[in-house]
């Protein structure tokens, strides 16, 4: 679905799948060469941001980033700029290169910024990006503060488009936590496992509402999920969604998003994820607008600094 004021890219349709978001993550490289802290618990560093802020995910690395290559299952049909004033339709399978970097000065306070190129139908004006940044700390009862864009940035604007839209990314505010011992001890598969939960809000200054064609203001979202580590690599990622006034919810807005896939912690490793954040519904409700070709599946690869 494509709309005033909000792309496809925008509408959450094909979300780049090298981050973590409100659901899931994608782990970056630790400082050091190791897998697990001295306490035996997986490193959850994650560079990149999905479109709903940084669940199970921080970074203490000064300076990190990735590349990598997502591609949607399907074909959709998108919006692609091709001028200064002019856009084309087109039925296509997205596929994207995507360059991640992130800048940590101080503890776990980040800024990061993804751009993102077609593989085909490649011009200036098709380029785009995404950028957050806030405090994140990856451990357990922690809060986190985030703020991220996802919506329609680009380095060369279209017609009378602005560079960014501030007011249209989203605020989270977060508190991640560990389940009870003696709840997670029944839960975990093996010695190592990890099991990371968190609920927060997020609010949206400024939102596009597609039954009035329009701008709104004050989009306010609930949200909880956990994460699962698999053997310190494997992992899935689940997070349900709440929108106190339902008529805030737009088509694309899902119910839940889910992911999984297998990270890489070291510099130079690859990480590979499927992901799906887009027009989810649960059982019963009407709607529905993705299903798993929907999703997105990307190979990342961490560089070697």
């Amino acid at each position: 679905m494509v709309h005033p004021g909000l792309t496809a890219r925008g509408a959450g349709l094909l979300i780049t799948a090298f981050a973590a978001g409100v659901a899931t993550p994608v782990f970056a490289a630790p400082a050091d060469n190791e897998t697990v802290t001295a306490q035996g618990e997986p490193i959850q560093a994650g560079v990149f941001t999905s479109r709903w802020g940084r669940l199970f995910s921080g970074n203490k690395d000064k300076f990190s980033g990735a590349l990598s290559f997502s591609s949607g299952l399907k074909e959709q049909w998108l919006t692609i700029p091709n001028g200064s004033e002019s856009a084309q339709q087109k039925k296509k399978i997205n596929q994207l290169l995507n360059l991640s970097l992130q800048y940590s000065p101080y503890s776990f306070w980040f800024a990061n910024v993804t751009l993102r190129a077609p593989i085909t139908d490649f011009d200036k004006y098709t380029t785009d990006f995404r950028y957050s940044f806030g405090y994140d700390d990856w451990h357990p009862n922690t809060f986190s503060l985030v703020y991220s864009n996802y919506g329609d940035n680009h380095l060369f604007p279209s017609g009378n488009s602005r560079f960014t839209y501030f007011e249209q990314g989203a605020f989270t505010f977060a508190y991640k936590f560990s389940l009870p011992k003696s709840l997670e001890k029944h839960l975990l598969i093996n010695k190592g496992d990890a099991l990371t939960c968190q609920v927060g809000v997020s609010w949206v200054p400024r939102y596009y509402s597609l039954a009035d064609n329009d701008l709104r203001s004050n989009k306010q979202v609930g949200l909880g999920g956990c994460g699962y580590t698999f053997k310190q690599h494997f992992f899935i990622r689940a997070t349900a969604f709440w929108y106190p006034h339902s008529d805030q919810q737009q088509p694309w807005n899902g119910d839940y998003s889910y992911s999984f896939g297998y990270a890489g912690y070291t510099p130079g490793s690859f990480s590979v994820q499927y992901s799906n954040y887009s027009g989810t519904r649960f059982p019963g409700r009407s709607s529905a607008t993705a299903k798993f070709r929907e999703g997105t599946i990307s190979l990342i690869w961490f560089l070697p600094f």
